[in-house]
């Protein structure tokens, strides 16, 4: 794939942020109740010293909307999630991250590349994670959301593009607490939103 990349627009995520919440809240799902207050830019720093990178403009702006989610998907009635994991905490980022690379993070081919990724989101032994240090995946995506769980696999190209997806996931009359169905309508919009995405 040949994706031209575009600047990170902090406005535009909020915004599309926003959509994606006031779509489960559609739905009778109370997400907004689980999310922790936005963290300021030198406020998250400090709070990331664990973490071995630089943190991204994508992650400064992520945690710049909202601090996370209080607790994880299995003690939260109405998760905030990104498809399958839930948005993570800062404290409960640095938890995962060590899990990961206790994990995952000993196959060499990929210990560099996940050192270095940041986990936005968790799910029960998966994680999405935002690569600050490259990626050995695609040379033409510089920052997508990349998927840790059996393999790894770029699932979405941008955050931006995470976004947009879910909202129009979650905004879907299908939807439930449990995923979009039929499989095929989910892949759709996938496709929609991240071109030739698995192919």
């Amino acid at each position: 794939m040949n994706i031209k990349p575009t600047k990170l627009s902090k406005e535009n995520l909020h915004q599309s942020l926003n959509r994606l919440l006031n779509a489960f809240e559609s739905h009778g799902m109370n997400v907004e109740g689980s999310l922790l207050p936005p963290i300021n830019e030198i406020e998250l720093r400090r709070r990331c010293s664990w973490f071995p990178g630089d943190l991204p403009d994508e992650v400064v702006a992520l945690y710049e909307w909202r601090g996370g989610q209080e607790k994880d998907a299995l003690e939260t009635e109405f998760p905030f999630l990104f498809r399958d994991n839930s948005f993570c905490s800062i404290d409960r980022a640095e938890f995962e991250y060590k899990v990961m690379m206790e994990s995952y993070g000993k196959h060499l081919p990929d210990h560099e590349m996940l050192k270095y990724s940041f986990p936005i989101a968790a799910f029960n032994g998966s994680w999405y994670v935002i690569p600050t240090r490259g990626h050995n995946l695609d040379s033409t995506l510089k920052r997508p959301v990349i998927s840790v769980n059996q393999d790894i696999d770029i699932y979405f190209y941008t955050i931006e593009k995470m976004i947009e997806t879910c909202a129009e996931w979650v905004e879907h009359e299908n939807y439930s607490p449990d995923g979009l169905y039929p499989e095929s309508l989910e892949m759709k919009i996938w496709r929609k939103h991240n071109p030739a995405i698995f192919s």
